[in-house]
């Protein structure tokens, strides 16, 4: 359905009433002719953009009592044809074999006309003027739907007279029936019986026009309907819509209101409770709008609130919070079932009553048993072969504590003849923890891994020692990787491995290595970064040239905002002053937006680029034969990573990192606004107590 054009309207309202002719004229109309109850309606539809709409379109008509707001008195849809310019007329009520009802009318009250097109927006609604209500005219021609003879009472017989039940040849009256019988102020009459006496009827009227309100035996009523008896609905029932919804706001519906009574003892009187289900709409201005039937209670005065049980579209109930229910029934059996590989069941199921057994096919014991649960011994010790530990939680998959301070302790000790000496895999957490008074882990192996750790968010390899290793790792001779003795030492001897390795796909650090007083990390070979490098500084560090056995010689890194490249040379002139620069055939696919500087050599001249860069070259001009010039040539990295990764001269820090510093001793912070405390928590842990015990370790595991 498309959604609802912008449309201005401009209306002329015909009613074609035939009323009495005017003196003199022609004869009356027949008896039979009757009003027609349409109304002529023009208007044009124009688009969003001021376009007229043409073709055919579905259009909903509604009569208000009020301009805004309020359910609608009347309403139909009719499909329209509109021309080319957006014009369209129809005539209000051909939908309905009635037509308009002839009361809409008849309170003399204003009336107002919205339109919709296409089940979009109503349109701002427009005031019917005094045409319309000519309707009312129609009721001229009965007197309460009865004709006027039925209300003339007969006239006493006179000599040459006629009676009321008697006609004459030309008598404008025909015949007329005798009108009798009594009556109540208010009460709405009715035929007693078929001689034309009226009586009371059971339905009672207080009040006039849109404040009328009709008692059915009662003739007191609180609504416009009051009924004091019982109701046989023989077709639908409907609790019409409070409004029709727009872009902005969908609207309930009335809702079914059932009320009762209970006495309050501590107000001594009675109260008046009020259940309501009503339709309430979902999803308003969405390509799939809905509804669902809500439950209310109230208690007089309050209005009616939601409970929180609701039925949706589909027949699903939302039950309100703390929603219990009794038991469904009473059970007659149970049943009981274990793993075939482990125990043995029997007595089950039980229907009245038994006993259900369970045996261990293989006993827990501390032993290095196949097939047997690990139990621990009275010192908390057990004897296994190969382990392995994974978890899908935020723990460790292995978990390692020694605080002996023996030489050698290792809080997690793998060997392997081949393979990987210690390896965990965690989705959560640490992938391999260790922590010991000498090496918090340790693994060995001649041919693979010495240490692997897998994360999915924080450490994949994650040790700690107060004397001596945090991580040792030792591969042998093939590719693998090892973790060793410094902070973080790697050693590999075998030409396509990696001393260190470390992998993340979180916002973590793939390798993370801080110290306090030594390296962090310690490269002795070559180093490949592949993406960016951030640092507070850099240099170059070598042996002294002139005292290479004692001293070191230090240069600062070039640096720039941009990513610049730096080429340069010495060029010596030409005959006629000149001298062209051939560059590299890569020059200008790496480098753009160049920039030159020129210095001549051993005298002055005004030499100047006579041409830049183009196809990989460029020209120095204004110079003498013979004379040497120094130029230099900048240009910014335009390859595909570069333009990919354009390093930010600014950042604002993430929330993380927000209130710490790279360095906060510079800034009379204290050491624990470092950066690195931010994205490792653990550092201040592992700084708090030279000698963390099983408790502390275990609360950083298991927070």
């Amino acid at each position: 359905m498309r959604s609802t054009k912008c449309l201005f309207v401009y209306f002329a309202i015909v009613l074609g009433l035939c009323c009495a002719s005017q003196a003199q004229q022609t004869a009356a109309p027949s008896p039979n002719t009757v009003v027609p109850q349409l109304v002529n309606f023009s208007g044009r539809a124009l688009d969003s953009q001021g376009k007229p709409m043409a073709g055919l379109a579905g259009l909903t008509f509604a009569i208000y009592k009020d301009q805004f707001e309020g359910a609608p008195l009347w309403l139909e849809t009719q499909n329209v044809q509109i021309d080319g310019k957006g014009n369209y007329t129809v005539q209000l009520g051909t939908s309905r074999s009635q037509g308009l009802p002839l009361d809409l009318f008849a309170s003399g009250e204003a009336r107002w006309l919205g339109v919709r097109i296409n089940g979009g927006e109503e349109l701002p609604r427009v005031l019917l003027l005094s045409v319309p209500y000519a309707l009312k005219a129609a009721d001229a021609q009965t007197l309460g739907g009865l004709p006027a003879s039925a209300f003339i009472l007969a006239a006493p017989s006179a000599p040459g007279s006629v009676s009321a039940g008697e006609s004459t040849p030309g008598s404008a009256l025909g015949s007329a029936a005798n009108v009798g019988g009594t009556g109540t102020q208010d009460y709405i009459p009715i035929w007693t019986d078929n001689s034309g006496d009226l009586g009371n009827s059971i339905l009672y009227q207080t009040g006039s026009g849109s404040s009328a309100k009709i008692g059915i035996n009662l003739t007191k009523p609180l609504f416009t309907l009051d009924v004091n008896g019982q109701e046989l609905v023989r077709g639908l029932f409907e609790m019409a819509t409070q409004n029709f919804a727009s872009k902005t706001k969908g609207y309930n519906s009335n809702p079914i209101n059932l009320e009762s009574s209970a006495f309050n003892s501590g107000t001594n009187t009675y109260t008046l409770n009020h259940f309501q289900w009503q339709a309430e709409p979902v999803g308003n201005n969405t390509t799939s709008p809905g509804a669902t039937l809500n439950l209310l209670y109230g208690q007089d005065p309050a209005a009616p609130t939601e409970t929180g049980l609701s039925l949706n579209s589909k027949g699903v109930f939302t039950f309100s919070a703390g929603q219990t229910f009794p038991g469904a029934g009473t059970v007659t059996s149970v049943g009981f079932s274990a793993p075939s590989s482990d125990f043995t069941v029997s007595g089950s199921p039980i229907t009245k009553s038994g006993t259900l057994s369970l045996a261990w096919k293989v006993a827990p014991t501390n032993a290095d048993t196949a097939n047997a649960i690990v139990k621990r011994d009275s010192t908390g010790s057990f004897s296994a072969g190969q382990i392995s530990g994974a978890t899908l939680a935020s723990t460790a998959a292995l978990y390692g504590l020694n605080q002996n301070d023996s030489a050698f302790a290792p809080g997690v000790q793998g060997e392997a003849p081949e393979g990987i000496g210690v390896y965990g895999l965690s989705e959560g957490n640490i992938g391999v923890y260790g922590n010991g008074a000498y090496i918090g882990v340790n693994g060995v192996t001649p041919d693979g891994y010495g240490v692997w750790g897998d994360s999915g968010t924080t450490w994949g390899v994650y040790g700690h020692s107060n004397t001596g290793q945090g991580i040792v790792g030792e591969a042998g001779t093939n590719d693998g990787e090892g973790f060793g003795p410094d902070g973080v030492d790697g050693v590999s001897h075998f030409s396509g491995g990696s001393g260190l390795a470390g992998f993340n796909f979180s916002s973590g650090d793939g390798v993370y290595a801080t110290s306090d007083s030594g390296y962090a990390g310690y490269f002795a070979g070559d180093v490949h970064v592949n993406g960016n490098l951030s640092k507070n500084g850099g240099s170059f560090k070598i042996d002294h040239p002139l005292d290479p056995a004692n001293k070191y010689l230090y240069h600062s890194f070039v640096e720039s905002p941009d990513m610049m490249n730096i080429y340069n040379g010495n060029a010596v002139l030409d005959a006629k002053g000149e001298a062209t620069i051939q560059l590299p055939d890569w020059f200008e696919t790496l480098n753009r937006d160049f920039r030159y500087q020129l210095t001549s050599i051993g005298g002055f001249a005004p030499v100047y680029i006579a041409q830049k860069v183009q196809n990989n070259s460029f020209k120095i001009a204004g110079g003498k034969q013979g004379m040497e010039v120094s130029w230099q040539v900048t240009g910014i990295r335009q390859d595909k990573w570069a333009n990919a990764h354009r390093i930010p001269v600014e950042q604002k820090k993430d929330a993380r990192e927000r209130g710490y510093y790279l360095n906060p001793e510079l800034y009379g912070a204290p050491i624990n606004k470092r950066v690195d405390f931010a994205r490792h928590p653990g550092m201040l842990q592992g700084r708090a107590s030279p000698k963390r015990t099983v408790a502390k370790a275990s609360a950083m595991l298991h927070p």
